[in-house]
């Protein structure tokens, strides 16, 4: 049963949902654990009869059942999930069933013939009985039906089916081999046909009664945990439907405006972020870009998001000087905020007609210029104070303003700190010299393009590590 903080991730889900996959972890787990038993046991027996010499079709059968389930444990990552593993689960009990039969069937026409000493014994038998009055038949052809039943009815005491499907898998375990051996062996004997059943029935009452009582242990569980953190489930669920809203507030991520191209993400670290991109269209031929990180990140720097937001499209209206536009953004940060936040960000003005960009940084991570003709890179540096810091941005900071040409087949690259700043588990950061090294290795592929391969290659630089801070990325070329 699942302790109170693995509970977490159950009570999310509604009752039913939050039972049911809970059951498929556990499988999940269970038939990692059973293929590797039964590799390990069907390889133990192929190499013990291919050292005694025993070469004949069950020998073949047995390497052909190792190879099977090591393939399957081999590749079962690829193969099964928590989400499909049921359903894949009941295929596999069955074709395995069948195979194991079908086997039983293939055998009989290719074993060898009997022995004259075998030959006698049966004669001696025969004889033997009708001497004493009694009318037999001896039969050597004889099927691995028990077996068969055994093993499954067994095996699936491993695994945690609904009481439907463990009604329906008991009745296909015990049905099959009673039709095979009616039908291609012509076995009648009811002492066989008891054993089998009785085996099937003792298994599928403890595999009923057992999960009987899980559903009714993991259902009360589930009542009390969720009675308990209430209140945590429902502040869960409301910064959830934040984030939601917080990622509908964000433009689409590709765009063509006015000949240029734009690509762009975030992705929030936590339930909200402190990340914020966004393009306006400010007259023809003329294009704002603005992206900025509210220091932390969390319901606090999402807040002071939504207003930036709301600023930006009111300043606009006067204005598209990116100077001037961050002149009245840092009066608003200080005024509405008593904590102190700081907030970094640049806006950039293209103008397509005049081939030029026109960029101010506030205290922001250098953003990349790669050159359309000689594909060159860039690090724009010149940056001025982070917004919110002062009361008043220096009026002599016009040099922090930069213009530079921006023609055809130029781009432009933007982003925040939690690409730098993103970690493996080694706390090896990502940094400057990797990602200067993936511009120079892609930039002549187009911005969509780019920006999924090296949000590939963060996450594969992070190989699984926790992501610790916010990633938004534009990128934007002609």
């Amino acid at each position: 049963m699942a302790t109170p903080f693995e509970f977490d991730k159950y009570i999310e889900r509604s009752k039913e949902d939050a039972y049911r996959f809970h059951q498929d972890e556990k499988n999940l787990s269970s038939l990692r654990m059973y293929l590797l038993i039964f590799t390990i046991v069907e390889g133990f027996i192929t190499i013990t009869t291919l050292f005694d010499g025993i070469i004949d079709y069950d020998t073949y059968a047995c390497l052909a059942g190792f190879l099977a389930a090591l393939s399957l444990r081999i590749f079962f990552n690829k193969i099964f999930d928590a989400e499909s593993i049921r359903r894949k689960l009941f295929i596999l009990v069955a074709a395995s069933l069948i195979a194991f039969l079908l086997s039983g069937i293939l055998g009989t026409f290719f074993v060898s013939p009997p022995s004259p000493e075998m030959v006698k014994e049966k004669v001696r038998k025969e004889k033997l009985a009708e001497e004493k009055g009694v009318s037999v038949s001896v039969n050597d052809e004889k099927t691995n039906s028990n077996s068969v039943v055994v093993l499954f009815s067994l095996s699936l005491l491993f695994f945690r089916f609904p009481k439907n499907d463990i009604i329906q898998l008991y009745a296909l375990v015990l049905g099959l081999p009673v039709l095979t051996d009616l039908i291609f062996f012509r076995n009648l004997g009811v002492p066989d046909k008891i054993i089998m059943t009785v085996t099937v029935f003792v298994c599928f009452t403890v595999a009923y009664t057992t999960e009987r009582k899980r559903h009714r242990r993991f259902y009360k569980q589930y009542d009390v945990y969720s009675k308990r953190h209430s209140e945590t489930v429902r502040m869960k669920r409301e910064l959830d439907y934040a984030r939601e809203m917080q990622l509908s507030m964000l433009p689409e991520s590709n765009v063509a405006i006015d000949g240029l191209n734009i690509a762009a993400t975030s992705i929030p670290a936590s339930e909200v972020g402190g990340d914020y991109y966004d393009y306006f269209k400010i007259s023809k031929g003329v294009t704002g870009i603005f992206i900025c990180d509210v220091s932390g990140h969390g319901v606090a720097s999402a807040l002071l998001l939504s207003g930036l937001r709301s600023c930006m499209h009111l300043i606009l209206e006067d204005t598209s000087n990116p100077k001037e536009v961050f002149e009245k953004l840092n009066r608003m940060v200080r005024r509405t905020q008593n904590r102190k936040m700081f907030v970094t960000a640049v806006f950039a003005v293209i103008n397509t007609i005049e081939e030029k960009c026109t960029l101010f940084n506030a205290g922001h991570l250098p953003p990349y210029r790669i050159c359309g003709e000689s594909r060159e890179l860039f690090k724009i540096k010149r940056h001025g104070i982070t917004l919110g810091a002062i009361d008043r941005l220096d009026t002599d900071e016009g040099e922090n303003l930069v213009s530079f040409d921006f023609k055809k087949g130029d781009m432009l690259l933007l982003y925040t700190d939690g690409i730098i700043e993103a970690m493996n588990s080694r706390r090896d950061e990502y940094g400057f010299e990797r990602l200067e090294s993936f511009l120079y290795a892609n930039s002549e592929k187009p911005p969509a393009a780019l920006l999924d391969d090296l949000i590939k290659d963060v996450n594969a630089f992070m190989d699984g590590a926790e992501q610790i801070d916010d990633i938004s990325i534009m990128v934007l070329t002609r």
